[in-house]
């Protein structure tokens, strides 16, 4: 029987990019074996697909990507001989919408703004000169960060305490989801990152055969795509604790004791090696 091919799946900010500069260069060494292996590296975040192209380039990455907390899935045209029906032609890519469109998010952040009382500021709220003072993203790929289809980040700017356990139900009554992510809260559809995942999955293992899947995140937003694999890292948030969402609901999580791309890096190695052979 042959051996299984690895697919590995990422957050983005705050595991594969540091928080202050967004720079994945402590990961390079583990970028390195999986890039010499030619092991797939599914980067799955909340980001949109503008900004994750960026990022994408950037790390020299040609395979699909998952965006906005699982809202959508961009695959490369021709990398699977088969996609699932409702694709949408975008250029280089095929888009596999997985939730409600910007449009329906929009409406029910204004059932969430009314339910707390104007305490909570989105990014559709925002410049993107704000965005990127609050993010420290370069304001061109702030501008890219506005540019959404499934979801809407936002953040509280008054009574968190009081209202932000209460948003999930309230979001429920639109049929809408939120998420804790690391910086922002996400409104979004009935979808998530390991929903995007399993479908991934399935295609990955009709493209090689046998597979072993393994994912790298760090907060509550990634909680669904770690369950999703075979083995789920966990890298440290910036109060220096793992995220207890994880901890608690991940079954046989790996939790590295460092934060962002130098804990990825450490991940990625303990579980791969740092041999180049398939």
């Amino acid at each position: 029987m042959s051996e299984a091919r690895w697919v590995a799946f990422t957050d983005l900010d705050e595991s594969l990019l540091d928080r202050e500069d967004y720079s994945f260069d402590p990961a390079r060494p583990a970028l390195d074996v999986v890039r010499q292996r030619g092991i797939p590296l599914v980067l799955c975040t909340s980001k949109t697909a503008s900004e994750t192209l960026h990022f994408r380039t950037l790390l020299g990455n040609e395979d699909p990507f998952v965006v906005e907390g699982g809202g959508g899935i961009y695959i490369p045209k021709g990398y699977f001989p088969k996609l699932p029906r409702l694709q949408e032609d975008r250029g280089a890519y095929m888009l596999l919408p997985l939730a409600a469109g910007h449009e329906g998010i929009l409406k029910g952040l204004g059932h969430l703004k009314e339910f707390t009382a104007n305490s909570i500021r989105a990014f559709d709220d925002m410049t993107a000169e704000e965005i990127a003072a609050d993010t420290k993203l370069p304001l061109e790929l702030a501008r890219l960060a506005k540019d959404r289809e499934f979801d809407e980040p936002f953040k509280f700017i008054r009574r968190e305490g009081e209202f932000a356990s209460q948003l999930p139900r309230i979001a429920a009554e639109r049929y809408l989801r939120v998420t804790r992510g690391g910086r922002y809260y996400h409104l979004h559809g009935d979808t998530d990152k390991g929903k995007a995942a399993e479908i991934l999955i399935k295609l990955f293992a009709q493209k090689f055969g046998r597979i072993r899947t393994l994912a790298v995140g760090d907060s509550e937003m990634d909680l669904p795509m770690l369950g999703a694999v075979d083995v789920p890292i966990a890298v440290l948030r910036e109060d220096g604790r793992h995220d207890t969402v994880l901890r608690t609901g991940v079954k046989d999580l790996t939790c590295v004791p460092q934060a962002g791309p130098a804990g990825w890096n450490t991940g990625i190695l303990e579980v791969l090696g740092s041999g180049s052979s398939v």
